[in-house]
Parts: structure tokens; sequence; C-alpha cells
């Protein structure tokens, strides 16, 4: 591995690399690195070795947009030590894993997104969903408390979240790497082994209640102060000593209290007769002293729930949760004697959940009399910020007579040149007799330039492959063509993950539909009306009306509708013309992936299918048949064809353009045709976007031929017009069909001519059945 360390993504990279067992590394695509995933990969390739895994890591890329954080149940319940690195676009949509993984010693690494300017509302959105909080601030303090993470999620047993801002590390000189000696001393590798020695005993996702982490009071049995098993001596409280080995580190702390040990990750499962404590904040904040206090005997660098820099004696100080701390902590200390923030302190927090009360107050010197609190959440859902309510809580309980006054602002972005302007302002607000709460400092939207950078990695993109199915859809309906959510619509939705999605888009459908049926309202009034100049037009939109339902009837009328109507040249006609696309019935389809079929429940389909609205899915599957995942429960996609078929009321086609161009036009014509939710499967398998077609070819011929990709269409409806409602299109599954039904057939004959067969045959089969 280097010898220095260039960015916080190979810092946090490098440790979790040596801290885990399974790595989950979320790219942006599975040809695009992230700023993690490159070292990642390295390392592994390198067949370097780690602390915690008993061999080589396991370094598992998942796309950002499929449902990432299920790929980390298998190995956590496997009694895997597991880590994810990723960006903070995926926290938010998996909210749901987040309070299941809490439960299990996962850390999960987050760069914020847009680098530069990141929205903190995507931390303080999910600040209680049972992870412990750590945020580091500069390129030293990423590896510091990466390491960290990973020795606090080992000895409590409970996830944890660290987060970080690259930016703030843009021009930080190289640092060394942490020794391996000093990573396997903190890791606790004891505790460590003790849990890969466990397995969940959880068979499900959603249901039950999961795991809980708790630690042990008056067990039989305990480690020792090198991580050893032995018989306790029994006092008359039933305690036993700390557990935690290193826990002598941390002696000289503050607090001897017996019950902020460190708690055991497994102790739940190697022991019999126990009384289960859940792991508490005071727990957490023991264990963070003791972890810390090593890292301070080794290296000299210190670190606290909470960071004050700043003189003793401030009466204001600044309250940051954002980008850049440096940066004001510089501006602060050239300050001159006209500036109205000289003499502030800056308070940031390094351990944001659990919300130490107690070590803020410790933190915050007792002559402070104003906080200006500044948050950088972008995107404000409630009057006051989440992190002012903290402190809030926090100093009305410090039992102070009068506690400082809190004034809270909407942190946007802020140039280096400017800085000194915003907290000029920041600071005279604050020492005005009615400070005005609420004051958003800088711009909004952030730079531009640097926001698009940053986002275009994440962005979503069709892959050039599948213009395959794209382009059949285009040949097929032409202008009628309406793909809902087209990755190149502007209709003004900032994030395109969202608009991607199938619940998304299906309401996007329904007020398309909504739209069409109040302008057909609108021209059925108009025609009865004398409001043109000419009659000419009356008779067209009479026709139209009329026919408005049936797309052939419509799309023929339509033309001969507008141009009547450009002729007319009174406010009625212009006021329909400015609708006129709504004159063509639209041939609606829905884009999708296989992505959805990992929760058909939460990703929209169900909705979608159980509406019987008409409405048409394309949904492309790109899983090889060589990479499939069979045994992985956790991410073993559903088979959104059988359950669409199981509703009754949908069209259902598996296609694959590779392998039958035909029956991929049958299928999306016979779609567009059906009236109510139709789903054509689309297959289009590739390991990599840039994927060569003759790859594809290949994979496509491999997953056809052997079964895995059956080529079938289904109509609920035909069976109406004396038709077969299954067609399986897939011939060599046929042909392997047809030969069955012919033996099955030639052993019925048999045994009705030689009745003296039919026990012995049927018996044979059974044990044939069975062997299966």
């Amino acid at each position: 591995m280097a010898s220095s360390i260039l960015t916080p993504g190979e810092a946090v990279a490098r440790i979790a690399y040596l801290s885990s067992d399974v790595v989950v590394s979320v790219q942006p695509a599975l040809s695009t690195d992230s700023e993690f995933s490159r070292f990642l990969h390295q390392y592994a390739s390198n067949k370097a070795s780690s602390i915690v895994c008993r061999g080589i890591p396991e370094v598992q890329s998942v796309r950002h947009n499929v449902d990432p954080l299920l790929s980390a149940y298998q190995p956590v319940r496997s009694g895997k030590i597991t880590s994810v690195t990723t960006a903070s676009n995926i926290l938010l949509q998996s909210i749901p894993h987040l309070y299941r993984l809490a439960q299990y010693p996962v850390v999960i690494h987050v760069s914020l997104h847009p680098a530069g300017y990141p929205d903190y509302g995507d931390i303080t959105s999910i600040r209680n969903c049972g992870f412990s909080f750590l945020q580091s601030n500069s390129l030293q303090e990423a590896q510091d408390l990466a390491l960290t993470a990973h020795a606090l999620a080992i000895r409590s047993g409970k996830g944890v979240i660290h987060f970080f801002d690259a930016a703030n590390s843009q021009n930080a000189h190289p640092i060394s790497h942490e020794s391996r000696e000093l990573v396997q001393n903190v890791l606790n590798i004891d505790l460590a082994r003790q849990y890969q020695g466990v397995k969940s005993q959880e068979t499900t996702l959603y249901v039950g209640e999961g795991r809980s982490q708790v630690r042990e009071i008056g067990l039989n049995e305990a480690p020792n102060a090198n991580g050893s098993l032995t018989q306790p001596e029994q006092t008359g409280s039933g305690e036993q000593s700390p557990r935690d080995p290193s826990s002598a580190s941390s002696s000289s702390s503050d607090r001897k209290d017996s019950s902020s040990r460190a708690p055991s990750v497994a102790e739940s499962a190697t022991t019999v007769d126990s009384q289960p404590k859940p792991v508490s904040s005071d727990d957490v904040d023991s264990i963070c002293d003791s972890i810390w206090s090593q890292i301070s005997t080794a290296t000299g660098r210190k670190y606290s729930a909470f960071a004050y820099t700043g003189p003793r004696n401030a009466e204001n100080a600044l309250f940051l949760f954002g980008s850049d701390p440096a940066l004001f902590g510089a501006e602060f200390e050239s300050a001159t004697q006209a500036d109205f923030f000289r003499g502030v302190g800056l308070i940031t927090p390094t351990l944001y959940r659990p919300w130490l009360t107690e070590r803020l107050n410790e933190a915050v010197p007792k002559t402070v009399k104003r906080i200006a609190v500044l948050e950088q959440v972008r995107r404000k859902t409630t009057k006051w910020g989440p992190i002012l309510l903290d402190l809030l809580m926090s100093l009305k309980s410090a039992g102070q007579q009068q506690s400082p006054t809190l004034v809270g602002y909407q942190l946007g972005y802020l140039e280096v040149s400017t800085i000194t302007q915003a907290l000029s302002g920041i600071f005279q607000n604050l020492l005005a007799k009615a400070p005005i709460q609420n004051l958003e400092i800088g711009q909004h939207d952030g730079p531009k330039a640097a926001l698009s950078g940053t986002q275009k990695e994440f962005e979503l993109s069709q892959p050039k492959l599948e213009n395959a199915y794209m382009k059949i859809l285009d040949q097929l309906f032409g202008q009628r063509l309406h793909i809902v959510n087209a990755l190149s619509k502007g209709d003004g939705v900032e994030d395109r993950t969202i608009s991607s999605t199938p619940g998304y888009g299906f309401g996007s459908l329904l007020a398309r539909k909504e739209h069409r049926e109040r302008f057909v309202s609108e021209v059925q009034a108009a025609a009865k009306t004398r409001d043109f100049t000419t009659d000419a037009p009356l008779k067209w939109l009479s026709q139209w009306a009329l026919a408005a339902s049936d797309a052939d009837k419509a799309n023929k009328i339509a033309p001969e509708v507008i141009s009547r109507l450009s002729t007319d040249g009174s406010v009625a006609a212009s006021k329909l013309l400015s609708s006129k696309g709504l004159f063509y019935k639209e041939s609606q389809w829905l884009m999708g992936s296989d992505a959805w079929a990992y929760d058909l429940g939460n990703s929209g389909v169900h909705h979608m299918l159980a509406s019987g609205e008409n409405m048409n899915m394309l949904i492309v599957d790109s899983t090889p048949y060589s990479e499939r995942t069979a045994e992985d429960a956790a991410r073993r996609k559903k088979d959104i064809g059988l359950y669409a078929m199981n509703f009754g009321n949908a069209y259902v086609a598996s296609t694959a353009v590779y392998s039958s161009y035909t029956q991929v036009l049958s299928a999306m014509m016979e779609a567009e045709a059906f009236d109510g939710p139709s789903v054509v499967l689309a297959y289009l398998p590739y390991n990599h976007e840039e994927d060569s077609p003759m790859t594809v070819l290949q994979e496509t011929k491999k997953a056809v031929d052997l079964g895995y990709w059956p080529l079938y269409r289904w109509n609920p409806k035909a069976e109406e017009k004396g038709e077969e409602t299954f067609k399986l299109d897939s011939e060599r599954i046929k042909h392997e069909l047809q030969q069955f039904l012919k033996r099955d057939n030639q052993l019925s004959q048999l045994m009705r001519r030689h009745p003296q067969f039919h026990a012995n045959l049927s018996e044979s089969y059974g044990t044939e059945v069975r062997k299966v």
C-alpha cells in the first residue's frame, strides 16, 4: 500500500479494507470508480492482507441505484464484519435498511455530495435511525475517525456512519498511513473474532425485531483483559470486570463508572445466563474515550465529542454543522479589532449521534452568552433546524441561571472572498437586541460548475446498449411515444434518481391522464359553443371528442383538427392549440431496470399493477446468466413477470432482442393494444455498460437456450377471443417440453395396455422426483 495518503477517499478505503471481511463499494456505475473503489480494487488485486479478515477481504461493487445496502445483509448475518463506502445520495432511499443494519457492527463511510457544497440534510434526515455518527473535517481526521468508526462498531455491536466532505481536504498535505500495529490494537481483534464466530438467526428482511446490541451483566463467563474467556470473580453486585481490553488506557478518564464499559459484540450468542442491557449513550461515550485515548497515546492527536477552538473566555461562539470549519477558524484567528467576530469561539461536532449533552457543556466555556448556529441544510422541512433544537435542549438542561442565546442560520455556499463579509453579517445580527432568526448566509444553490461536475459522476444515464429497445419503441410508435421518466426530459425534477422510480412514473402518468381527460372535456364544451370564427372546427372537434379514447381514430383525426383550428384565429381556437399535443393519444411507457425487482412493494411496481390503469412498463434486466447470485437471498430478485401474471389483469411478456427480434415487436404491439397495465421484460445482459453487442449476444443465447430467460407472452383477455392466453416463444424450451409430453404420453399408453407395469412405473417416477 502507498506510503502516503493524498485524499480522504484513499484514507477511508485503506482503513475499511484493513478492518473488514467484506467491503460493499457503491459506485455510480460498474464501469465508473467512486473515490473509494479505485483503491479498494487496487488492494484486492494486489492481494493485500487485512487485519480483521482471515484472508483477503471481499470487495463487492454495487451500482448506487440498485438498492445497494441490501448487499450488506448477507455478510453481516453470516458473522462477517462488513463496511460500506458510498456517496450520500443513497441515504434517504435506504432508510428502511438503515434501521435494521443499525443492529449490527456495520460501518458506512459516506462522502457528502456534491463535494464543496453538500446538503447536510442527508445526514440530519437519518439521525434517528439507530446508528452512531462520526464527522471528520480534514484528511488526517478522515483516517483517524474511520479507524474510530470501525473500532466503535466492533466494541459496541452497533452500526456507525462516518461522514465527511472530501472538498475540505483538497489542499491538504499528504499524510502517512496509520501503522498496522495501531490499527490492530484499536480495533480489538479478540472482540472481532467473537463476532465472526456468530451467525444471525434472522431469516427475513422486514419481519421481526432484528438483533439488539446489548452488554451483559452477571454472566457465567466473560473475556479477560486479552479477550480470552475466563470465569469471573463473583461479587456482591453481580457485575463483572470491564471486558474492554483497552480500558486501561482510559483509566485516567474522569468517569470510572462501571456501567460505561464497552459491550461485547457477540455476548448474546456466546453466553447462557445473562441480563441484557441495551448499549446506551454513556457506553458509546466510554468506548470513544477509550479509542481516542489509544490514538492520542500513539500519535499525540486528541479528539472529543465536540471540538472547541478559541479563547476560553469568549462571550460569543459559532456552532458549525457544515463544510470547511478550517476556513472559519482561520478567519477568526486573523480577525482585527474592528471585526464583529474578534475573540469568537468555534464549535464543531465530532460525535454527532448519540448527542452527548454533558460533553457539549464541557466543551462550551461558561462565559459564552450567544451562539450563532450555522446549519448547511439546503432543503429545510421545519422552521427550526435540527442542530439548533439539539443545542437548545442541551443548554437548557445545563443548570445555568441563564443559558446562551441561540440564533439559527441556514448556511449556503461561501467563497473565500466573501467569508469575512458573511461573518460580519452573522455576528452583527447575533449582537443585535432582537436578532433575526433563520437568515440565509451565502448562495443557496452554490456554484453551478462545481455542483454539475460533482453530480455528473452519480448522474443517471442510459447505457448505449439499451438503444436496441428504444429504437424499436421509436419505430413502432413514432411521435406518439411518450416515455414518462426519460432521463433527457426537462421536468423540473432536481434528483433524477427520484424521477426514474416507478412510483414517480406512475404518478406522472396518472397526472397526464387526468390532464388529457380535462382537455377532452374542454373540447366537448367548445364543440357546443359558437366561439369560433367559422363553423369548420365544430364538426372536426365533435368527431375527435367521440374518438378521443381510440388511439387509431383519434390520431387519424388529430392533424385535420389542428389544421382547422390554426386557420380559425379565434381565442377559443388558440386556447385549444396551446395543448395541441393532447389531440394525439400517446403510447405511454415507463422505463425501468432490474433494480425494481428486489422489492416490488416499495419500488412501486405493485401499485401500478394493482391500479389497473392502461400503462406500459418496459423493464430491462441486465444480469448475465454467468453472474447470477442465486445463493444470496438478500439480493435475490423477484420474478416481476410471475408477480404480474398473478394479478390476472396485466399483459406480460418476456423478451430478448438479441434472441428474437420479431417476438420483441409482437410483444410491444400487443402491450400497447392491451387495455390495462402491461409489463414487457427485456433481457439485455452485460457486465459493464461498455460491453460489445457480441458479448451481449453470447450471454443472451446462453441464458435463453438454458432456460434461465424464457421467452413468452401472456394475454389474460385473449381467452375472450378464443385464443390461447399463454404463448411460449422459446424454441428450445418448447421442443424439450414437447419431447417430455410425448414421452409422458407413451408411458400412459403403455400403462393402459399393460396394467401390471402401472405400479412399478409410478413408484420409479416418484423416486426420481424425490431425488430431484
